[in-house]
């Protein structure tokens, strides 16, 4: 169970990074 809840934290985490990269990549991408 707790196995579990540390992957779902994992990808929650990844998304979320994923996410704001991706955000950081248009902005940087759209000032230029």
């Amino acid at each position: 169970m707790i196995a579990f809840f540390e992957t779902l934290l994992v990808l929650v985490a990844v998304g979320v990074l994923a996410f704001a990269g991706l955000t950081v990549k248009k902005l940087y991408q759209g000032q230029r």
